[in-house]
């Protein structure tokens, strides 16, 4: 039954334009059936990262996930509190500037697909920005660094591995000497209302001379559009020796994906980036995204991957989480992402 639905949704668009509740699906029924030959309850599944927060699933806070790790990896970040004024909140801000220096990042606490992500330049934006915050917000250096990649590491049986590497391909438009970088984006193959996130930031009346490159985007998402692809075969000793550093020290971290920055291809093959952020068992192997892959080899990706966390999970079942119910799960997964796609909605209007 499954196989003739996909094979009719992927004659009206490819599938990774999909909404993802429909892309999603196959994968979590293929999840279920690891859970039961595994032993697992769906909840059990957190164990695999055992060290965080349900495991990372989108419930926690993104910064307690980063500080489990050593900072050395990672660009300087800090967590403005929800409950400071929006003076503090300003302040604090400021004096993290003061340090760091502008452009810096604010993104949610609870962020996800790159929503309700803010670059900060001044402190006219800071003022025009922080009224619309919500919730618990990282702040966070900027890297002009332009190759963007995601890592995607399991450790099972105490072996690490990589089990994919995307690139992130962010949108551009060639200049034609006529129209404006708003008629461009406009234009664009890949093109939503989402991107004013990241055009706002653009004089959208600018006009490229005809051959002109133009990248639009910083924000590495996917749902944002950029484009993922396979880049697996970019793995070198000195990459995995370096992604293996950042988790070595933590053995309750052992499924998920985590993004990086380098200043080159070159770079990144040394194993020299800055992490972004890590994340956990939700953490999609996007690297099955590439459109040279069609929908089965995608899903064959994903559910490889729906194997790995169950067996690894199941590896670490015995150790001792604090779990809320299925229906607490729920209840803040749905406010979590009603405030995200609120704040979203503020951030780029």
């Amino acid at each position: 039954m499954i196989k003739p639905f996909l094979v009719k949704l992927s004659l009206i668009k490819p599938y990774e334009f999909w909404n993802p509740r429909i892309f999603e699906a196959p994968f979590y029924v293929y999840l279920g059936l690891q859970c039961l030959i595994s032993g697992l309850s769906i909840k059990g599944l957190a164990k695999a990262n055992y060290c965080m927060d349900h495991g990372e699933i989108g419930i926690g806070s993104k910064y307690e996930s980063q500080m489990l790790f050593d900072q050395q990896y990672f660009l300087p970040t800090s967590l403005v509190k929800a409950t400071l004024s929006d003076t503090q909140k300003h302040q604090f801000i400021l004096n993290f500037v003061a340090a760091h220096s502008y452009p810096v990042i604010l993104k949610s606490d609870v962020g996800c697909v790159g929503k309700g992500i803010v670059k900060i330049s001044s402190e006219a934006d800071l003022d025009k920005k922080i009224p619309l915050l919500l919730g618990d917000y990282i702040v966070q250096k900027f890297t002009p660094y332009p190759y963007e990649c995601g890592i995607f590491y399991i450790r099972e049986n105490g072996v690490p591995s990589i089990t994919g590497i995307n690139k992130k391909h962010f949108p551009t438009v060639i200049g034609n000497g006529k129209d404006n970088l708003s008629s461009l984006a406009k234009n664009h193959q890949r093109y939503t209302h989402h991107w004013q996130s990241f055009l706002q930031y653009l004089d959208q009346s600018l006009v490229p001379i005809d051959g002109e490159s133009v990248r639009l985007s910083f924000i590495g998402s996917h749902t944002l559009g950029c484009m993922f692809t396979d880049d697996s075969h970019l793995l070198t000793p000195e990459l995995e020796r370096a992604t293996f550093e950042v988790f070595v020290d933590q053995p309750g971290f052992n499924f998920g994906r985590v993004d990086v920055k380098a200043e080159s291809e070159a770079a990144f093959k040394a194993g020299k980036f800055v992490v972004i952020e890590v994340n956990g068992v939700a953490s999609l192997p996007t690297h099955m995204f590439d459109p040279k892959f069609n929908v089965f080899q995608a899903y064959k990706i994903f559910f490889e991957h729906a194997k790995y966390l169950a067996r690894i999970a199941s590896e670490h079942k015995k150790q001792a989480m604090n779990l809320l119910t299925y229906k607490q799960i729920l209840e803040k997964v749905k406010n979590n992402q009603q405030m995200l796609d609120k704040v979203h909605n503020q951030l780029k209007s």
